[in-house]
């Protein structure tokens, strides 16, 4: 979706300087807005699937948290240099899970405080990280808050709600008419006055955990995370450096990475560190150039050259196609119907979920999970050994995924429909080529005509050094005003 119109009428209004009690409800809140004005827009499927949970698992999944709040939720006395807000969604790295964007950078700075926030009300164990300290605690203290309002207090609720829409109905309507949609305001007034309560929960809970271990710098992932925001916020006023690491694609259509010209977010981190020069000039960040970092990816570095070395090509020729919520019926349509074309002995596909649609994806992709096409759907199957074994991939809408697969040198082909202005790109520079149909593919694959993928200029190297570098400089310079 482009998000030109947006933006503007963004700006127009003052949105992002909208204020309820202190809360900058609009800021907090766009990204969801915009996700679901998209789901229009593109005609697309859900960015995320949720697990479907009865009754007793969503109580057995209450009591969980109730467990990690008091085995795992205590914070370590004394100061600290770093404070990681992690990225919760780990990765089975053989024996135990990591983080693939903190865990190496936290053993650089002994006595770092790693939180880690609940994934779907649990946590993926075992871990190595050091210094680990899980925010159910605050969780809990959220959810009593809400739950109790919501019993006690409709009347303010009520009242809110009006203020919110009193505030956003105008500037809503003209955002969907510049996008000929018809939006129920509801929707986002929804997770709007919710978010206020949780909001009043969470600023004071952080609050305290900022004052009683004083970071010279704080990392984090996945910076539109709603206990980031509040982070960044909180550490503006205490002229505390916040860093954001790049997780995954950014890109012209990526809302919270995209504001309008010289437009200032407190909650947005005052650093970003990003995968390389590529990535920083594909969005329009809230930030001065001096403040986008180009690092690389520690993890896809050190992985990639482990893998390469040890895995071999056991199939002639495997196929591996990366999926996303947003294009999976019509991906995995697609390769079924690759399937049915190709040599069996010569081409072997194999087909990996985004962990977005690991919940019920038999269901959603019943062709898929009737064929014989092998569907990776868990996070214990290594993505860099599927490419390293791989010779061709195909990619769609805008997944990260694919420019790794670059580093593998693997042949890249992207569905047309759908595809984000980065792989547009990547397709107008001769690195990969565009399909529509199955048909299509298959004369493609068969033909052989696309050269190696091209990884440079995606990833800068050196990573973790680069990384150690630039939080080493940012942290000596603590106290002063950024």
């Amino acid at each position: 979706m482009d998000l030109k119109a947006f933006l503007e009428i963004e700006h127009k209004y003052g949105l992002t300087e909208e204020r309820l009690d202190g809360f900058a409800y609009w800021t907090f809140f766009r990204r969801d807005l915009v996700v679901e004005i998209t789901r229009q827009v593109d005609h697309g499927g859900e960015g995320y699937v949720y697990p479907s949970r009865s009754k007793i698992q969503q109580t057995l999944a209450r009591l969980g948290t109730i467990k990690y709040a008091l085995l795992f939720g205590r914070l370590p006395k004394g100061k600290t240099d770093l404070l990681i807000l992690n990225g919760e969604r780990r990765k089975w790295s053989g024996s135990y899970y990591e983080c693939l964007y903190t865990d190496r950078i936290a053993l650089q700075y002994p006595g770092s405080v790693v939180l880690e926030r609940p994934y779907f009300q649990g946590h993926f164990r075992p871990v190595e990280t050091k210094g680990l300290v899980y925010t159910d605690p605050i969780e809990i203290k959220t959810m009593v808050y809400w739950y109790s309002r919501q019993l006690l207090h409709k009347k303010q609720i009520a009242e809110i709600r009006e203020r919110m829409r009193s505030n956003i109905q105008k500037p809503l309507d003209e955002i969907c008419k510049a996008y000929q949609i018809e939006y129920n305001i509801d929707q986002i007034l929804d997770r709007m006055v919710c978010g206020y309560y949780v909001y009043r929960v969470k600023r004071k809970e952080f609050g305290k955990i900022l004052d009683r271990i004083h970071p010279k710098v704080i990392l984090e992932v996945v910076g539109y995370n709603i206990d980031c925001m509040i982070v960044n916020e909180l550490a503006v006023a205490r002229h505390i450096p916040t860093i954001e690491l790049q997780h995954g694609a950014t890109g012209a259509e990526h809302i919270a990475y995209n504001y309008y010209a010289g437009t200032q977010v407190e909650q947005f981190p005052q650093y970003y560190f990003a995968f390389s020069q590529f990535w920083i000039d594909s969005a329009a960040y809230p930030l001065p150039p001096d403040r986008l970092r180009e690092i690389g990816f520690p993890y896809l570095e050190e992985r990639a050259k482990a893998v390469k070395s040890r895995v071999d090509k056991a199939f002639p020729h495997q196929i591996i196609f990366i999926s996303q919520p947003k294009i999976g019926e019509m991906m995995s349509e697609m390769a079924v119907k690759l399937n049915e074309l190709i040599d069996k002995e010569q081409y072997r596909i194999v087909y990996k979920l985004h962990p977005g649609e690991y919940e019920r994806w038999r269901e959603r992709y019943s062709k898929l999970a009737a064929s014989d096409i092998e569907v990776i759907d868990n996070n214990v199957v290594d993505l860099y050994e599927l490419f390293a074994a791989s010779e061709y991939q195909i990619g769609g809408y805008g997944s990260t995924a694919t420019f790794e697969g670059l580093v593998f040198g693997l042949k890249t082909y992207i569905m047309k429909e759908g595809a984000s202005p980065m792989l547009v790109d990547l397709c107008e520079k001769g690195i990969a080529r565009f399909f529509d149909t199955a048909q299509d593919l298959y004369r493609l694959i068969t033909s052989d005509s696309v050269s190696l993928g091209q990884g440079n200029g995606f990833w800068k190297e050196n990573a973790l050094e680069n990384m150690k570098r630039e939080i080493d400089s940012i942290m000596s310079h603590t106290g002063s005003k950024v």
